[in-house]
């Protein structure tokens, strides 16, 4: 196998092992919490691409109805985001909300409720980074309970 498929079948199972895990997390995270209106549940992917770099922007959302205002929602998302460009391989992970009413101390609009990221990583680097980042994501406690979650 020439090594530039290695490299393809490499990424491509990377992608693959990271939408299945980021879907999951999001799953049990989203399982966790009783929500009066109810859910709707939606893991995806986005890709972008230009000269400079290519993105995979794995997704989990959970659109959450107003129960006070019809026709509005919040909208929790957990992000893993794999940005590769030709000197370097970026992983950030993300949890955001995105509110058309107030939640705990969260105003409406969009917020970021958690961010991190690792810079200037190989392919090899980024594969593990991207585990790491999964790993990390499973051990925040506090976002749930800020944003009035209640399990």
């Amino acid at each position: 196998m020439k090594p530039d498929h290695r490299l393809a079948m490499t990424l491509v199972g990377l992608v693959h092992q990271t939408q299945l895990a980021i879907g999951e997390y999001g799953r049990q995270i989203w399982l966790r919490y009783d929500y009066v209106a109810g859910g709707v549940h939606l893991p995806y992917l986005l890709t972008h691409a230009t000269d400079q770099e290519s993105s995979v922007d794995i997704r989990s959302s959970l659109e959450v109805s107003s129960s006070i205002n019809a026709g509005q929602s919040n909208v929790f998302v957990v992000r893993l985001v794999l940005t590769f460009r030709i000197d370097e391989v970026r992983v950030a992970s993300l949890v955001e909300a995105h509110l058309d009413e107030s939640v705990g101390r969260f105003e409406p609009g969009s917020h970021v409720l958690y961010e991190r990221r690792s810079d200037g990583l190989d392919v090899e680097e980024a594969m593990t980074a991207a585990k790491s980042h999964i790993d990390s994501l499973y051990g925040i406690e506090d976002y749930p309970v800020t944003l009035g979650l209640a399990t």
